[in-house]
């Protein structure tokens, strides 16, 4: 379970860099708006902001957005998100990716993982049409976002409606101040550095449960929709915490390196900003360490 959830949450890493990099933008669904939405006002010394959560890979019910997230984000000057789109969806930014991601010393997936692993990545491959020899040349970590992208993307969820990029898109044509926490390669350096026999784990792992990975993600997605930040929680990071190395990677380390911009954000501008919801939740996440700063953070 724990792997999955690895893996999962670093939607704002590969998986979600890489498909919004490559997938064509298209028309938002409209469907009735969800109860409530997963944001809070941040407020302190007559200045107010905004933090929300986001799904970075959605289906097209999640659109429209609660009037609380449209009108907060009307009202803002400046967009804070993890990673700049364009960035990521530069053709420098794949060539970089794709260096990273592909073996250029002799190595293959097949040297380097176990037997069994390989295997079920072939035929995870071969079922999404791609290529085993390119597929031979990945690093593990390439194969495991890619094929759990696809497999999302077959459950109805695209990168393409993530949160991030909406907002980015009209954060651009409303003249509004962007500006990020990361950068691309920055996010993606976390997968990069996995042990290998975790990250053979891992790999096994994603790939021997895509049907449950897609409903898991199902049901966040349900969380998210109904703002419901407990179960959010419980989903996204409870599991993640039997793994206390990879957890304080992935959430403590980069919540305490943002917290210093996101700070500076609320008490310069009108700031709306939009990180992962599984960022915001729990005794980690940013809305708790506002809090303890004297901030005023309320769910919309």
């Amino acid at each position: 379970m724990m792997r999955r959830h690895v893996l999962r949450s670093s939607a704002t890493l590969a998986i979600a860099l890489l498909v919004i990099a490559l997938t064509a933008l298209r028309p938002l669904a409209q469907a009735p708006q969800a109860k409530r939405g997963f944001i809070w006002s941040v407020e302190r010394d007559g200045r107010v902001g905004w933090l929300v959560g986001s799904m970075h890979m959605l289906t097209p019910d999640a659109y429209p957005l609660p009037t609380t997230m449209t009108t907060a984000f009307a009202m803002a000057d400046t967009l804070m998100v993890e990673a700049d789109a364009d960035e990521i969806a530069s053709p420098a930014f794949a060539a970089a990716v794709m260096a990273r991601a592909l073996y250029t010393d002799g190595r293959t997936a097949e040297s380097e993982l176990s037997p069994e692993t390989f295997r079920l990545i072939a035929e995870r491959a071969a079922a999404a049409g791609l290529p085993i020899e390119l597929v031979r040349r990945m690093k593990p970590w390439m194969i495991a976002t890619t094929l759990q992208a696809l497999e999302l993307r077959r459950g109805g969820f695209d990168a393409a409606l993530g949160l991030d990029l909406h907002f980015h898109q009209r954060a651009k044509q409303a003249g509004k101040r962007l500006t990020a926490l990361e950068t691309p390669l920055e996010q993606i350096s976390f997968l990069e550095n996995l042990a290998p026999d975790l990250e053979d784990s891992l790999v096994r792992a994603n790939l021997q449960s895509a049907d449950v990975e897609v409903r898991e993600v199902g049901k966040i997605a349900a969380a998210w929709t109904a703002g419901d930040a407990p179960a959010l929680e419980q989903i996204m990071l409870g599991s993640l915490k039997e793994a206390p190395a990879i957890y304080q990677s992935l959430i403590v380390d980069r919540n305490r390196n943002w917290l210093p911009r996101v700070r500076q954000c609320l008490d310069t501008a009108k700031c709306f900003i939009v990180v992962g919801a599984g960022h915001l939740v729990g005794p980690d996440g940013l809305i708790a360490a506002l809090r303890t700063e004297r901030y005023t953070v309320t769910q919309q």
